[in-house]
């Protein structure tokens, strides 16, 4: 039960990546992993995000404006094992985002994954973690904010094929665990073509690294966690000639989780990107989600 809490909660974590910086939408996020005994699991959240923060300078200087770009996210999570050590997954997400009267809506970056555990915890020793690495490929189907004809309002995410490599790791002692994720990512080129940009997209690697832990009673597991995102610098070649800058940025997570059932549970969660680390060209939002997951034993 309480390897499901710490799924549950771990979840929230992913989740947490997958809004990425508030100004595009999301960027490279991690996978839904089977941390159980479990052999599938569908997940559906809803969140909302408002942007507090609507610019953060190559400089770091923080600018806001007197009304904030809004966000929703509708998002299906699933994974399956096909063998005792392997498992695929696959996230697919439906962004609306508004401003003022302006409203868009359509289907953001989708991604798969495949993961292997490479380190089980069957002996239950004190010390050695369970540990599951992934391989996961983001689709480009959401609109990044240099395709964009409203200044980024109608981007849905980076828009490019991206193939990251990554590890979970997690651990329980008694009512206490926690976890960390380390993940690096390549992005390739695109060309672009509209009215303000006409180039090639060159984007390079990138990668997050994050740390949670929690409490568990019988049917409830509080915990938080603080995810780092780096992204090396998006040059445009071409027509149009941009050099970028290197985003990075900083989201604190907090969650509750319930356990109704050996079946169902539910995850509140509240992020924020304004309390940690030293962001940079990127814009800053807090999201509230509600994540409800059905699971299926072996």
């Amino acid at each position: 039960m309480k390897q499901f809490l710490l799924f549950i909660f771990s979840l929230s974590f992913f989740l947490s990546q997958a809004w990425g910086a508030a100004c595009c939408g999301g960027g490279f996020a991690s996978p839904t992993i089977i941390v159980g005994d479990d052999k599938a699991q569908l997940s559906t959240s809803m969140s909302h995000t408002t942007v507090v923060v609507d610019s953060v300078d190559a400089n770091g200087f923080w600018r806001k404006w007197d009304e904030h770009v809004q966000s929703q996210t509708f998002r299906v999570d699933g994974a399956h094992i096909f063998a005792d050590l392997w498992q695929l997954g696959a996230s697919v997400p439906l962004v609306r985002r508004s401003h003022l009267n302006q409203n868009y809506f359509g289907l953001a970056d989708v991604l798969a994954s495949v993961g292997y555990e490479y380190l089980s915890d069957w002996d239950y020793n004190p010390y050695k973690p369970k540990g599951i690495g992934f391989l996961q490929v983001t689709l480009p189907t959401g609109k990044s904010k240099f395709e964009s004809e409203t200044g980024g309002l109608d981007s849905r995410g980076n828009g490019l094929w991206i193939i990251g490599l990554g590890t979970l790791l997690t651990k329980t002692r008694g009512r206490w665990d926690g976890y960390t994720s380390i993940e690096v990512h390549r992005s390739f080129e695109k060309s672009v073509s509209n009215s303000q940009v006409t180039g090639t997209l060159k984007p390079g690697f990138g990668g997050s690294l994050g740390l949670g832990g929690g409490f568990n009673t019988s049917s409830w597991r509080f915990g938080s966690s603080v995810t780092w995102t780096y992204e090396d610098p998006i040059d445009v070649q071409g027509d149009t000639n941009l050099r970028g800058a290197v985003e990075r940025y900083a989201t604190a997570v907090a969650a509750v989780s319930y356990l109704a059932s050996h079946e169902w549970a539910g995850t509140l969660s509240y992020a924020d990107q304004t309390l940690f680390g030293n962001p940079i060209n990127t814009s800053l939002g807090r999201t509230m989600a509600l994540t409800i997951q059905r699971r299926w034993g072996r």
